[in-house]
C-alpha cells in the first residue's frame, strides 16, 4: 500500500488552522455596528483598526516571511496562534477607540503576518506537480472557516454580546491553532522526503524545477512583478473594502442581522467551489487565464451591486464574487510561483503583498468617511468596481508579459 505524502498531510493541517485564522478577517465587519451603537463611534474610525492590521501584518510579513523561507513555519504560526488568542480576548476589554487600534492592527496584525504566508509559501515547496489544487484545498479551509465565523459571531453576538463573542473566539484560536502547528514541517527534504510529484519528472527537469527560481531582487527589476502588484492591489482593495463593510451595508438595507452576516457566509461559500476547482482549471489553461477569468468575474459581481439594488441582486453578487475570491487567493500563491519560481517565493509573496496591504489600509476607512459623508456605500462600490476593472485590464498586459517572455527564452 503506497504510503501518504506528508505534503498531503501538511495540505490538511494548514487548511484547519487557516479555518480557525479566517475568525480575524471575517468578523471584524459584524463587530462593526455592536461596535458603533455602543461606543457611538464612526464606522470610518472604526474601519481604521483594519486599516492598522493591514500595515503591520503588510510590513511585517516581509521579515516573517524571508525567516520562514530559511527556518520553516512551525515557530511563526505558533506565535500566530498566541497573537490572536491574546488579540481577541483582550479586543473584549475594550472602552477606548485607540484600544481598538491598538489590539487590532498591532498585535492581530502581526499575527496574520506570523500565519498566512509561511504556511502558503511552505505548501508551495511541498509539490512540484498539482501545486495550485494543493493550494486550492489549503487556502479551502481559510473560506470554510469564513462560512461559519460570520453567522457563529452574530449568533454570540445577538444571544449573550459582543464581549463575550471575543472572549470565545479567543479559546477557539488557542485550542485550533497552537497544537496543530507542532507539526509543520519546513520542507520534503527536512524529513528525507521528495517534493510530491519529483519521481514523476526525470532528473534533468527536476532539477531545473527545483533549482529555477529569481531572487528577490531579481524579481522586483522585472515587468511582471509590477503588473502583478497593482492587479492584487486593486482586487484586495475592494475585497477588504466589503469583508469590513458589506454586513453594515446588509444591515441598512434592512436585512436582518442574521442573514446580514450570513452574506460573508455565501461570498466564503461559493468561493470554496473556485478554491477546490481552479487548481484543475489552471493546469489545463495556465495560471494568468484562469486569474484574467476571476477578474471577468469580478467586474460581474460589482455590475450587479452597484446597478441592481434588489436583495436578490445582492445575493446573486455575494455568489459571483465568491467565485472570484476563491479563484483569486490560491492564484496569489500560484501566480508568483509560475512567474519566478520558489526560490524566494515567500520574500516575493510577502513583498508583492505590499500592494493589497496599502489597499487594505485606505480601502475600509475611505469606505467608511464615504458612508458617513453620503449616508450611503454607492459610491464605494463604484470605486471598487472601477479597481476591479484595472485589475483584468492589467491582467491581460501579464499574461501578454509572460508570452512574450516564454516566447523570446
Amino acid at each position: 500500500m503506497k504510503r501518504l505524502h506528508y505534503g498531503w498531510v501538511m495540505v490538511v493541517i494548514s487548511a484547519v488552522i487557516l479555518a480557525v485564522i479566517a475568525a480575524r478577517f471575517y468578523t471584524f465587519g459584524v463587530f462593526l455596528i455592536p461596535l458603533s451603537d455602543d461606543f457611538a463611534w464612526s464606522r470610518g474610525s472604526i474601519s481604521l483598526a483594519s486599516s492598522a492590521a493591514s500595515v503591520f501584518g503588510g510590513i511585517l510579513s516581509i521579515f516573517v516571511a524571508k525567516l520562514s523561507d530559511k527556518y520553516g513555519p512551525r515557530l511563526f504560526v505558533t506565535i500566530a496562534g498566541v497573537l490572536h488568542t491574546a488579540g481577541f480576548l483582550l479586543a473584549s476589554q475594550i472602552t477606548e477607540l485607540w484600544q481598538l487600534y491598538l489590539i487590532w492592527g498591532l498585535i492581530m496584525g502581526t499575527g496574520n503576518a506570523c500565519g498566512y504566508v509561511p504556511l502558503m509559501s511552505t505548501i508551495a515547496r511541498w509539490f512540484l506537480i498539482r501545486r495550485t489544487t494543493a493550494i486550492g484545498i489549503t487556502i479551502a479551509g481559510f473560506a470554510t472557516g469564513a462560512i461559519a465565523w460570520p453567522v457563529v459571531t452574530q449568533w454570540l453576538i445577538s444571544n449573550l454580546n459582543w464581549q463575550q463573542a471575543f472572549i470565545i473566539l479567543g479559546i477557539i484560536s488557542a485550542i485550533g491553532i497552537i497544537p496543530l502547528a507542532q507539526f509543520l514541517r519546513t520542507s520534503p527534504e527536512s524529513m528525507g522526503l521528495q517534493s510530491y510529484g519529483q519521481d514523476h519528472l526525470d532528473r534533468k527537469q527536476t532539477q531545473l524545477s527545483v533549482n529555477k527560481g529569481l531572487t528577490l531582487n531579481q524579481t522586483i527589476r522585472t515587468v511582471r512583478f509590477w503588473l502583478w502588484g497593482p492587479i492584487i492591489f486593486c482586487f484586495f482593495t475592494s475585497l477588504n473594502v466589503l469583508y469590513v463593510h458589506v454586513v453594515a451595508y446588509a444591515r441598512d438595507i434592512n436585512v436582518p442581522p442574521m442573514i446580514a452576516a450570513s452574506t460573508l457566509s455565501i461570498i466564503a461559500g461559493s468561493s470554496i467551489i473556485a478554491r477546490l476547482t481552479i487548481g484543475t482549471i489552471s493546469d489545463k489553461i495556465g495560471t494568468i487565464k484562469a486569474l484574467i477569468g476571476a477578474m471577468v468575474l469580478a467586474v460581474v459581481a460589482f455590475t450587479f451591486l452597484v446597478t441592481s439594488p434588489g436583495l436578490w441582486a445582492f445575493y446573486v453578487f455575494a455568489f459571483i464574487f465568491g467565485l472570484a475570491y476563491g479563484s483569486v487567493v490560491p492564484l496569489e500563491t500560484a501566480v508568483p510561483a509560475g512567474l519566478f519560481g520558489v526560490t524566494s517565493l515567500g520574500a516575493i509573496m510577502a513583498t508583492a503583498g505590499l500592494f493589497p496591504m496599502i489597499g487594505g489600509a485606505f480601502g475600509p476607512p475611505v469606505a467608511g468617511l464615504i458612508f458617513d459623508k453620503t449616508g450611503n456605500y454607492q459610491f464605494a462600490f463604484i470605486i471598487c468596481l472601477l479597481l476591479v476593472l484595472l485589475a483584468l485590464i492589467l491582467s491581460v498586459f501579464l499574461y501578454r508579459s509572460q508570452e512574450k517572455k516564454m516566447s523570446s527564452s
